[in-house]
């Protein structure tokens, strides 16, 4: 293969994996969202944007689906990166 094309090929394939890492993140946000929102409002969750740590709100995820929270297992550890990840004020649970 040809410098040129292996270069095309590493470019449409870095593009599809950030394409899906958008879609996945996009996924998780929704899902967090809905999960929480079911039984509180989601300001609660807001105010502890970058406060609380990874192993904080991994604690927090597994406290809420142990109390009902329809998350399942493999989600736990995802939601609490992805809301770990979160900006003070930002994502879906701050609109």
């Amino acid at each position: 293969m040809k410098s040129g094309k292996i270069q095309y090929v590493l470019a449409v394939a870095t593009l599809a994996v950030g394409l899906v890492g958008s879609a996945v993140a996009a996924d998780i946000g929704s899902t967090v969202k809905q999960a929480c929102t079911a039984c509180h409002s989601s300001k609660r969750i807001c105010l502890n944007l970058g406060v609380k740590d990874a192993g904080a709100w991994k604690s927090t995820v597994q406290r809420m689906v142990n109390n009902g929270a329809r998350l399942s297992g493999g989600q736990v550890d995802e939601a609490a990166n992805y809301l770990n990840s979160l900006a003070p004020g930002t994502g879906p649970l701050c609109k």
